[in-house]
């Protein structure tokens, strides 16, 4: 492999966010917050801050010193309120012009007057904010300041604002939809050229410091997850991480990735054999390749999360393998990696045009074997749209 030329991507990176598809953003949150009667949000996540903002910074996630927040006001400009050190990354790439800084690490008050001082100004109608407290929150200050927040802001009382979220990211743009293609272009031409970077005997370690190198020289701009499952005839496992087994022949392994272009990821897995697979590994494969058919075909306006999910179960069933405890088979997808709603029996999240999910469909076979597949789309009034590149109809067949 020395000396290789790793190709380049054939994708054309899609243009940045313009300053109207942020006004937007703030203006559909401001009728969710009217409805839901708060006065304001304070946004402090990795996924939600950028959405509104902007922002793109290297150390506001990574570093647990210097957290970043942002109030989204019912009434009045947005105000971001951030370590000093980082005015000069906010001026680069937000559009939000009020800023509030401190110098950090202060450990005894991390901005926590700015941001009672800018609360109390805000709180005035309804004398509540929303916080990001719900299901898969994340919220990025210590739960010790937003207690001593909340103390300092009385009586202006607080609610969950991940429902409003929730529902604001549920629907993506064009200019969004535009970045998950991109990253699924990206991913799905690294999985196609696998076999360029595959030695007999190699490490799965190894094969996926190569794959992921890869996908950066095509134009991501982070790979935060990436796993392999392996075995003779086949893996029982679909998120370990690598454990430096070789892969010969006879093996069967699955590789996914969540990778990342312009804050918003794809995530998708592939399934290859080392030499010709067993007859058991082809019709596991066979069975999952049509419920993932199956799955994207339902996914229409109109349609639930429920109702992928059981389109998927059906194919499955009918070929006589086993779903178990699958738990779900797919998810919503865009600045997180997983989003709701979860295609699970009992979700029934009505999917609408401009909703991104993953069909992934699972299965059990053999002695403790499973097999996973996974495509991403965007629904559509006209049908579901691919994010990824379809799968193979076979197997992907590697040199033993």
């Amino acid at each position: 492999m020395t000396g290789e030329r790793r190709p380049r991507s054939i994708h054309r990176a899609p243009p940045p966010f313009t300053r109207s598809e942020f006004e937007q953003r703030i203006e559909r949150a401001r009728a969710l917050m009217t409805a839901t009667r708060l006065d304001a949000l304070l946004i402090a996540s990795e996924a939600n801050l950028p959405y509104f903002s902007g922002l793109e910074s290297q150390i506001a996630w990574i570093s647990p010193s210097r957290p970043w927040h942002m109030i989204v006001p019912l009434e009045g400009e947005p105000v971001a309120v951030i370590p000093a050190s980082g005015l000069r990354e906010w001026r680069e790439s937000a559009w939000v012009g009020e800023v509030r800084t401190w110098r950090s690490p202060n450990p005894e008050n991390e901005g926590l007057d700015l941001l009672a001082a800018e609360i109390k100004r805000t709180a005035r109608r309804f004398r509540r904010i929303g916080v990001e407290l719900g299901q898969e929150a994340r919220l990025a200050m210590a739960p010790g300041d937003l207690m001593r927040l909340l103390d300092m802001i009385r009586p202006v009382q607080a609610a969950d604002c991940q429902p409003i979220m929730r529902q604001l990211r549920f629907v993506k743009s064009k200019a969004e939809i535009a970045r998950l293609r991109h990253i699924g272009g990206i991913v799905s031409d690294a999985f196609a050229d696998l076999s360029r970077l595959f030695r007999p005997g190699m490490r799965d370690a190894d094969l996926l410091r190569a794959l992921q190198a890869d996908i950066l020289l095509r134009g991501a701009d982070k790979t935060p997850y990436m796993v392999i499952g392996s075995g003779r005839g086949g893996y029982d496992s679909t998120s370990l991480g690598p454990t430096g087994r070789k892969l010969t022949k006879g093996d069967v392994f699955q590789i996914d990735t969540g990778s990342r272009y312009g804050g918003y990821f794809c995530d998708f897995c592939r399934n290859y054999a080392v030499g010709k697979p067993t007859v058991a590994v082809q019709r596991a494969y066979d069975a999952l390749w049509h419920a993932t058919q199956a799955g994207i075909e339902a996914a229409m306006p109109g349609r639930t999360a429920a109702d992928l999910f059981h389109a998927q179960a059906r194919v499955i069933e009918a070929a006589g393998f086993q779903i178990r405890d699958a738990g779900r088979m797919g998810h919503g997808l865009g600045r997180n990696i997983t989003e709701p709603p979860s295609n699970k029996p009992d979700d029934h999240t009505v999917l609408v045009a401009g909703a991104t999910v993953t069909i992934e469909p699972m299965c059990m076979f053999g002695r403790g074997k499973l097999m996973v597949h996974e495509e991403n789309l965007v629904v559509t009034d006209k049908g579901p749209l691919l994010l990824s590149r379809r799968a193979p109809v076979e197997i992907t067949l590697l040199s033993p």
